[in-house]
């Protein structure tokens, strides 16, 4: 997890920053123990997660709705709501997506935005995969604003259904094949431009498709949604870089990371090693 955690529970403090992508996204961690918040609403949809503690996050006079350790919600623009912690002390985050950014990513992979975390519910999963991407937003908005797929992989893992292994993902590539030529060429595209930020909808403009219809058919086809696809494309070129003798800073700059520990998080999550390893392994092999 990307968020630094507090050991005093007394401790409030509040860290807020966001990135230019395709819209602003804002993100906040937080940790409040006597603070409470007025009834207020946002602009944007309020999505969040409880890291520790507890708050109730209804308006006065309305029903309680307690949000707990590794409970998550989301609220739509627009909607009233509080905050007050209910326990010793409640520590979270929040990302405020624009609401035609949030609709446009559910539409991508066939999700009802008004029915997701609709209310209150336990995952979590979610809520390490939130505060994650909140800590990248808080550390390195320049590198979320750099590569938008770092907002895409966020919004592939909380909306796309789990279990799919990228072992078993490969079979489903060979056995699928090349069946739709708008397919291949979204590929194609992908592969010609591997190190360039490709969006979505400039993705689906190439397969004269809709994004909905575009990240159903490459996921079936090719076993990885499209920007999974191009980050394992700058991985595989990293890895071979790496074998070739470049550092490690060189390598991350030639594929479109940020640093080098940028570079390290997904290199790790594909591979199973670090950056380092492979170029210790690398010289080791040319010394023999």
């Amino acid at each position: 997890m990307d968020i630094d955690r507090k050991s005093d529970t007394r401790t409030e403090f509040a860290k807020f920053g966001f990135v230019e992508a395709s819209q602003r996204i804002e993100g906040l961690h937080a940790k409040f123990v006597r603070h409470e918040f007025a009834t207020h609403v946002h602009d944007t949809w309020a999505v969040g997660a409880v890291l520790s503690g507890a708050k109730d996050i209804s308006p006065k006079r309305e029903p309680r709705r307690v949000v707990t350790d590794g409970d998550c919600y989301a609220l739509p623009p627009h909607r009233p709501h509080a905050g007050r912690s209910v326990s010793d002390h409640c520590e979270y985050v929040m990302l405020y997506v624009p609401d035609q950014e949030w609709r446009e990513q559910c539409a991508a992979y066939g999700v009802d935005p008004e029915k997701f975390l609709n209310s209150v519910s336990s995952r979590p999963q979610f809520a390490r995969q939130l505060a994650s991407f909140v800590g990248l937003v808080l550390r390195y908005p320049e590198m979320v604003a750099k590569w938008t797929g770092e907002w895409a992989v966020f919004c592939e893992a909380i909306f796309s259904p789990p279990g799919c292994t990228e072992f078993a993902q490969a079979r489903v590539a060979s056995a699928c094949g090349s069946r739709d030529f708008r397919i291949v060429r979204a590929r194609d595209y992908l592969r010609e431009f591997w190190d360039k930020n490709v969006s979505l909808a400039e993705l689906a403009r190439e397969a004269s498709m809709s994004t909905y219809e575009l990240c159903r058919r490459f996921s079936a086809t090719y076993g990885l949604t499209p920007h999974r696809y191009q980050l394992v494309l700058r991985l595989t070129s990293a890895k071979s870089q790496l074998l070739q003798g470049a550092s490690i800073s060189e390598v991350a700059t030639d594929t479109g990371f940020s640093d080098q520990s940028h570079l390290g998080r997904h290199f790790k999550s594909v591979f199973g090693v670090t950056p380092g390893t492979v170029v210790r392994e690398a010289a080791r092999s040319r010394e023999k």
